[in-house]
């Protein structure tokens, strides 16, 4: 049953017959109910449905990263996450279907015109990842010296991701981080990306590199 909140005009929420009335963000929807699929996806649907699995099943577990990362963007009509999937499907999907895989060096988990960190660089060392960047301000983009600086790091053999709890700052200028043992002896991937502290302003993230974590 469909509940009438706000008078015969406006919207409601629930089942009501064939259709089914939400709201997201003040904005009020109606949709049909779903049908029962009975013509077979064509290949070229089979093509882009498999490219959305591949870059979904890397993006979902760093929902709270890409909510900073991309939060600016079309804010009043997408989720943060989708933002993201719209940003990396076309470009850091690679390969051949069925095949497909990612493009590390091309996957963005953050987008946005504010100040980065400079020359960065990221190393391994004695199961330590230090990365270090620019601390220089810079007044025509307001950047901050209490800027966070927020860190990723994904382990693509056991398909886990590590970050800094506490984000350093854009003073710090280096930070070291510990790699949890069962992360060391493969590959990481590693991405950067600044915000200032009311997270209202992100730089685009940059790829530091595929690392071996030793």
């Amino acid at each position: 049953m469909a509940t009438i909140k706000h008078g015969a005009n406006g919207g409601f929420k629930g089942k009501a017959g064939s259709v089914i009335g939400s709201s997201w963000k003040g904005i009020d929807y109606i949709k049909g109910l779903s049908k029962k699929r009975t013509k077979p996806f064509s290949e070229e649907q089979k093509i882009q449905q498999e490219r959305f699995a591949t870059i979904t099943k890397f993006l979902m577990p760093i929902a709270p990263i890409l909510k900073l990362g991309f939060g600016q963007k079309n804010a009043d009509a997408m989720t943060p996450a989708n933002v993201a999937l719209q940003a990396n499907m076309d470009t850091a999907v690679t390969g051949v279907y069925p095949l497909f895989e990612l493009d590390y060096s091309k996957i963005l988990i953050s987008s946005g015109s504010f100040v980065g960190g400079g020359a960065m660089t990221a190393s391994v060392a004695a199961g330590t990842l230090s990365i270090d960047w620019d601390t220089a301000l810079n007044s025509l983009y307001g950047s901050k010296a209490d800027d966070q600086v927020v860190i990723l790091l994904h382990q693509p053999t056991i398909n886990e991701f590590m970050t800094v709890p506490t984000p350093p700052t854009r003073a710090d200028g280096t930070v070291d981080i510990v790699i949890p043992t069962h992360f060391l002896g493969g590959k990481g991937h590693v991405w950067i990306f600044f915000a200032d502290r009311k997270g209202k302003k992100v730089s685009r993230s940059s790829y530091l590199g595929e690392l071996d974590l030793v």
